[in-house]
């Protein structure tokens, strides 16, 4: 095999696998057609994690803003199968509520405690 040929060989295996990874990295939630990841206010952001291949949750979790005081906040989460849980968040950390697996269509729900500023995502 000439130097050319190796050369274009090994090229085209490259720009295969390139295009295998960039087709792997996409997002599976686009693809089948997932509702939204996330909902957010001024004070922080509701989102979830889904399965690889399915639109199914198995994570629920809050990210505070700038605009949440320095020293964060206790927020009150609750969801499907009378799920209640309390987070306690600063601003730009992210907090798990909640890990399990879940089937999508669920509403998930976040508020600080007392009710102020509530924010639910159907999934």
């Amino acid at each position: 095999m000439s130097p050319i040929s190796r050369v274009l060989a090994v090229s085209t295996a490259i720009a295969a696998g390139m295009a295998l990874c960039a087709v792997v990295a996409a997002p599976a939630q686009a693809a089948l057609g997932c509702r939204a990841n996330q909902v957010s206010n001024q004070y922080f952001e509701l989102s979830v994690k889904r399965a690889l291949l399915s639109c199914d949750v198995l994570e629920v979790g809050l990210r505070g803003t700038d605009n949440l005081e320095p020293s964060g906040a206790e927020f009150s989460v609750w969801g499907p199968g009378n799920f209640n849980g309390l987070v306690r968040v600063t601003p730009g950390q992210y907090s798990v509520a909640w890990q399990g697996d879940h089937a999508a269509g669920a509403k998930w729900c976040a508020s600080f405690v007392g009710d102020y500023a509530e924010l639910c995502l159907t999934t």
